[in-house]
């Protein structure tokens, strides 16, 4: 095992424990390999905005809106990856099934995203994507 002081394209740095032998370059490949990329935590902010893109400004504490919009963005996450699924984890499962899920999705992502109350976000925390499920199907009613 080796430390290492990476350089990431974001511009951070960062020393890493890496660990196997380099008898064939490992250690040297995964360091070269973390350098190409942004570090975690610009990646994971990375990921944060693009799933809070068009999302209504939230009322809250600083301290409320932060914690508002990283379940957020963590539960649109998760349905943008269950969605992508779709296809190939419900090869059998009908079309128009397949087709009802990815709209139902959709629109809990929108009803997400147009919260205003960042309250109502951490209140339903332990199910935000039934509850927003409910209120998207109260929206198209």
């Amino acid at each position: 095992m080796a430390q290492y002081d990476i350089h990431h394209t974001c511009g951070h740095e960062e020393t890493v424990q890496i660990y196997g032998t380099n008898v064939h370059g490992e250690r040297t490949r995964k360091a070269e390999w973390l350098e190409s990329k942004p570090c975690r935590d610009c990646e994971r902010e990375a990921v944060r905005e693009a799933n809070l893109a068009g999302a209504a400004e939230l009322e809250g504490s600083e301290k409320q809106v932060s914690w508002a919009n990283d379940l957020r963005a963590k539960a649109i996450g998760d349905i943008k990856a269950k969605l992508a699924t779709l296809d190939t984890q419900y090869i059998a499962a009908a079309q128009d099934w397949k087709d009802a899920q990815r709209k139902a999705g959709e629109a809990i992502i929108e009803a997400m995203l147009a919260e205003t109350s960042a309250k109502a976000i951490i209140d339903n925390r332990d199910n935000l994507v039934s509850h927003y499920g409910a209120v998207a199907q109260q929206a198209a009613k």
